[in-house]
Parts: structure tokens; sequence; C-alpha cells
């Protein structure tokens, strides 16, 4: 990985392009560089923040166009859909910090699901900016370990 611009690239493509996952960018990203785990998740989370704001805008018109999508979409609504329309908070809240049920999924569903779906997107990119900030810092401490 050659930029901080390559980080932010993956971050939006990752988020619905699964194999280009943006915790592996941030930890290769990391073991290469001596940046402070901060700006590192602050990268990746911008990435995001573009990507989730199209989903959640236009997710719909996406979920016509992406059968793949589309099924991994109505599996969430069927097994978190109740949830959401009840505990919109908690959902996002596990969504943005641990990824289940996937991120980019939860933010195209929340407008049809959610009561305030307005206000989940910025809880969701709060927590995924500690969720990155925590794993570059992690592997931030390996790699200075292993360099010893």
């Amino acid at each position: 990985m050659t930029s901080a611009a390559t980080l932010f690239g993956v971050a939006v493509l990752g988020t619905v392009f699964w194999p280009a996952s943006p915790e592996a960018a941030i930890a290769l990203f990391v073991s290469n560089r001596d940046w402070h785990p901060l700006a590192v998740g602050a990268v990746a989370t911008a990435g995001q923040t573009v990507s989730l704001i199209v989903l959640f805008l236009f997710g719909n018109q996406l979920r016509a166009r992406w059968r793949w999508f589309d099924r991994q979409c109505e599996r969430v609504r069927t097994r978190f859909g109740r949830h959401m329309e009840r505990n919109a908070i908690l959902v996002a809240s596990a969504s943005g910090l641990l990824g289940v049920p996937p991120l980019s999924v939860s933010a195209t569903l929340a407008p049809g699901l959610a009561p305030r779906p307005a206000r989940l997107l910025p809880l969701m990119l709060a927590l995924r900016l500690v969720r990155f900030t925590a794993l570059a810092a992690l592997v931030g401490v390996a790699a200075s370990r292993l360099a010893r």
C-alpha cells in the first residue's frame, strides 16, 4: 500500500465489495507506516463515510441492480429487521463496532426499518472510527514488537 489515498479508496470500495477489506488495508498500512492510530482510523472512516452515505440514500436502487447485494440485505432484514424497528440504536451500534450485521447492509436498510434513520448513520460512523483506531493501535503495537 503506497498512500493514505489508497487506504481511503479501499475503505470506500470495501464497504460494499467485502473482499476488499478495510481492516486488512489498515493492518497493511500501519505495518508499513508510523502514523498515529487515530489518523489511520480517520482516513478509513472517511472512506466508509462516502460509501455509507451513498448506501443510505440510494441503497434501494443498488439492491435493484445487484441481486447478490439484495439477497444479503434480505437475509439481514429477515434476521434483524424486527430488532432494528424496536431498538435501532443497539443494532446500529453492533453494526458499527462489531460488523454484525454488516455495516453496508445496516446503512442500506436503516431508512426503511428504523424510526429515525438519520440519527443512526453518525452513530455507526463514530463506532467505526473506534473500531478502526483500535485495530490500527493493536497492529502498530504488534508491528513494533516484531521489529525488535
